[in-house]
């Protein structure tokens, strides 16, 4: 005869499985916390008055990420100069070089370690939003591993501990319900807002600077390499003239001969119609179509909160016929 610890020994290795998943939602959940704790200790910095001496985009060599805002600053005791981290977008640099235009005042924030350094932002702490993301896969590492490995089966004579698995089920639907809220407001709800709110941009004829593909290291084709589209255009607002290089407003990146086809449509040097935002000239695009981005991260994130909802609801009908079964129960 095998004894029922033998009879055990497959299942408790197989639930190794879940090792994995709880060094990879570990390893995510520190980097994040690490982050939003080094964000956070901006807020504790003084403020102090300063004065832009420098603003503007700069075009750097790396294909990849070839644009950055470059900004320069002073004040009574010191001068510093910031640079943003290389931006895959011109927009996005653009965005950042004009909240401080030249010549403007600002509010700066002193570096209590470094006494010649400063900020004229503090950090986000919009990260802290995707902590429920690597919470997901510590639960469900831990509490697989837990209970397939780790935990004691009761011995002769000896009655299990109670256990609640209600609680469980409810800390994992709330999880389950948060990551799912949050991807769902990122990578669906704000870019329908964006598509129904320029419905009403006005059309304007653009030139077109520049036209071709712009590459994305990670998954992709046989190279290893994902591409997206990268059109740049000017275009003229009351005598100004403004740039930009939003194609859409989420695009996904795709295979060089696919993200290809679409950047033809804009051959460099011909003129087509980009939509501007009445309210930001620096602010346009060339498609206003709802992105399909939006469905396909819709799928993801839609079941994840389906799958919060429904373990929920399990728990619930578990958490209230444990109460009808239990000796002495009240209402």
């Amino acid at each position: 005869m095998t004894s029922p610890s033998n009879s055990k020994a497959p299942s408790r290795a197989l639930g190794f499985v879940f090792l994995p998943f709880l060094a990879a939602g570990l390893f995510f959940l520190v980097m994040v916390i690490r982050e939003v704790a080094a964000s956070a200790a901006t807020y504790t910095w003084p403020a102090f008055r300063c004065r832009v001496v420098a603003s503007e985009v700069r075009e750097l060599a790396d294909p990849q990420f070839p644009w950055q805002a470059y900004l320069r600053y002073s004040w009574d005791s010191g001068e510093s100069e910031r640079s943003s981290r290389s931006l895959a977008s011109y927009s996005e640099a653009l965005r950042a070089a004009r909240r401080w235009p030249a010549g403007s005042s600002a509010t700066c924030y002193a570096d209590p370690r470094d006494p010649s350094g400063a900020l004229l932002e503090r950090k986000s702490l919009a990260l802290a939003l995707f902590v429920p993301l690597p919470l997901v896969f510590v639960l469900v590492g831990a509490v697989g591993l837990y209970s397939v490995v780790l935990r004691r089966q009761p011995g002769a004579g000896r009655a299990p501990r109670a256990v609640n698995p209600a609680a469980g089920h409810r800390i994992a639907a709330v999880l389950l319900i948060m990551g799912g809220a949050v991807g769902v407001a990122v990578f669906v709800l704000l870019p329908m807002h964006r598509v129904l709110a320029a419905r009403g941009w006005r059309a304007r004829e653009c030139r077109i600077l520049r036209s071709g593909v712009q590459p994305h290291e990670g998954e992709g084709d046989e190279s290893g390499t994902s591409w997206s589209a990268a059109v740049l255009y000017a275009y003229t607002v009351d005598g100004v003239e403004h740039r930009s290089d939003t194609y859409g407003f989420l695009t996904v990146p795709g295979t060089r001969s696919s993200v290809a086809r679409a950047a033809e449509r804009y051959p460099r040097g011909t003129a087509a119609t980009c939509y501007v935002n009445p309210a930001n000239p620096d602010d346009a695009v060339l498609h206003r179509g709802p992105p399909l981005a939006c469905l396909i991260g819709l799928a993801p994130f839609g079941l994840l909160l389906a799958a919060g909802v429904a373990v929920w609801r399990r728990a619930r009908r578990r958490s209230l016929v444990g109460e009808r079964l239990e000796p002495g129960a009240t209402e």
